[in-house]
């Protein structure tokens, strides 16, 4: 549940702090004061578009920030709420901490714990915390889309479950729908697609490519590059010392023969003749071994030409079957498949169409069964809120669940085989009629808290939120108002903003929204009223004044709670 929220530099707030309570907690104050502000900093905490224009004209930022009691989540929205974060990198804490900034370029950040988010994460675990009930969420009551939805969460787990197992059955009747679109095209197309994959298949085949092997290929290649290089130094190596005409192997055995004979002259040239000896023997020994090794030498421009056609071939074939080795050689083996399918297209095509006419009755048994619980729902659903409309000080009213048969063309959809849609009448003897056609702002308002009403012992989202519900509305049924703002209460955090002195009564928390104006700007502030307060409040919200004839009013008012 919210527990403090915080808001800074954001319209006409310069700074306030708001901390709802438990139970229902409400807020009012003169119109123009700012009410209106609270629920538009909420909004942005739950992922609503960010303006420059809600940034106060004194400041280039603002800034709003909500600390939710993680606690108080059912164990449903706890799981929900942890998945997400570990998913998102969120660090765990004991309080939930959501913020967002909007800077002067219109641009805006978010942050949950910390951690900055985009907005689809931010809604994401938002929208499992408050739900807003304002004069837009009013009108989609008039949306006809919605009205599925609201009665399967009335009519429960079962409604869940059975529609959960009618899409996983139309996702298979879909899936083998296509199939059989595929395989009974024209034999045109399938003879064209044969060839193609026929000839496909023969260049993947007659490559007869190994995973790996474009990488082996490659390191091949450098080794060989490598190769090149050390060979061409070798060979010149090898002219210099043994194979050319003047090389120095021959030089050093000259040199040798004659400072040889010089020593047997002259004995002081003996120690020369030796050196030059082993130094001719080193140099024929190296100039052996560089032969031996040119001699051992794998390299070969052939050899470095056979891997680039190699290469070659595989980059080919990647940017027609695959990315990689194993995506061509899956294609290969998809396409061996698929030609044998088309072989057996007939035969296979049998097979579908008798599979489908048993996916239909299944999916049609479970549709059936869906509606079923949803007609019985709707019995039950229409008398409970025309029952609560009645308490609302609507008597007379007429609410109806109108199911419409989808046509043949378009029979199973994701929602069944019916649309569904709510119908109203507001005086006795007049046929129920589409709620848009119908339906006043203030009857709508009444309509969608006689459903939230019914709905919220099936709702888990721990935070509610109205937005003006008493719109419209005034005397004995705004005290009824106040009565279901009160039993929603006892399973929700409810905030109310609200301009009837019923529902101020009825609050455990009150908040009290006033705007001051200097010359320079204006500033609203939010201050939690105590039991002095509230009978003040209440006692403006009925007469205009605080009087003690006011005040005694607003006691025994307040008192009815």
């Amino acid at each position: 549940m919210l527990r403090r929220l915080e808001i800074r530099n954001f319209a006409v707030i310069s700074h306030c702090i708001f901390e709802p309570g438990n139970g229902l907690n409400v807020i009012s104050g003169e119109t123009g004061a700012g009410k209106s502000l609270l629920i538009d900093a909420i909004g942005l905490i739950l992922g609503d578009k960010a303006s420059k224009n809600l940034i106060r004209s004194d400041c280039d930022k603002a800034y709003v920030e909500a600390v939710f009691d993680l606690e108080s989540l059912s164990d449903r929205v706890k799981d929900e709420v942890k998945q997400i974060a570990e998913e998102n990198g969120i660090p765990e804490d004991e309080d939930l901490i959501i913020s967002r900034e909007i800077n002067s370029d219109g641009r805006s950040s978010a942050r949950i714990n910390g951690r900055t988010c985009v907005l689809s994460v931010l809604k994401q675990i938002s929208s499992l915390l408050v739900d807003i009930h304002g004069q837009n969420d009013t009108q989609k009551i008039f949306d006809e889309s919605t009205h599925v939805g609201l009665l399967d969460r009335f009519a429960g787990p079962d409604a869940v479950k059975i529609k959960s197992e009618y899409i996983n059955i139309l996702k298979r009747y879909k899936d083998t729908l296509t199939s059989i679109k595929q395989l009974g095209s024209s034999p045109e197309a399938q003879a064209k697609r044969r060839e193609y994959l026929e000839f496909a298949l023969n260049e993947i085949s007659s490559a007869n490519l190994k995973s790996g092997e474009d990488e082996e290929l490659r390191i091949k290649k450098k080794l060989f590059a490598d190769s090149a290089k050390i060979n061409s130094i070798l060979t010149e190596t090898d002219e210099i010392l043994y194979s050319s005409e003047d090389n120095a192997t021959d030089l050093l055995k000259r040199a040798c023969g004659l400072l040889e004979k010089l020593s047997s002259i002259d004995e002081s040239y003996k120690d020369l003749s030796d050196r030059i000896a082993s130094l001719s023997l080193d140099v024929e020994a190296v100039a052996s071994e560089i032969d031996g090794r040119l001699a051992d030498d794998d390299y070969s421009e052939a050899k470095l030409d056979e891997i680039d056609k190699r290469l070659s071939l595989i980059y080919d074939l990647k940017s027609k079957y695959g990315n990689d080795i194993d995506e061509i050689n899956l294609f290969a083996k998809n396409s061996r498949e698929e030609i044998d399918e088309i072989d057996r297209s007939e035969e296979i095509l049998d097979k579908l169409r008798k599979e489908l006419k048993v996916i239909e009755k299944e999916l049609l048994a479970k549709a059936q069964e869906l509606s079923k619980l949803r007609h019985e729902s709707a019995l039950r659903l229409s008398t409970e809120i025309v029952r609560e409309l009645e308490d609302l000080e609507m008597p007379g009213t007429r609410f109806e669940v109108v199911f419409t048969e989808h046509p043949k063309n378009r029979f199973f959809s994701a929602q069944g085989t019916e649309d569904i849609a709510f119908a109203f009448s507001a005086n006795p003897g007049e046929s129920p009629k589409p709620l848009s056609k119908i339906a006043s702002g203030g009857e709508a308002s009444r309509i969608m808290l006689a459903i939230k009403t019914i709905l919220s012992g099936a709702d888990d989202t721990v935070s509610l939120v109205f937005d003006e519900i008493d719109s419209g509305i005034s005397g004995i049924a705004a005290l009824k108002v106040a009565h279901k703002l009160k039993k929603i209460s006892e399973g929700h955090q409810v905030l109310s903003v609200s301009h009837t002195a019923q529902i101020a009564a009825s609050a455990d928390m009150n908040f009290f929204i006033h705007k001051s104006s200097d010359l320079v700007s204006s500033h609203t502030e939010i201050t939690r009223l105590d039991e002095a307060g509230k009978i003040n409040e209440v006692s403006r919200l009925l007469s205009g004044t605080d009087d003690e004839a006011s005040k005694e009013l607003a006691r025994n008012l307040i008192d009815r709670f």
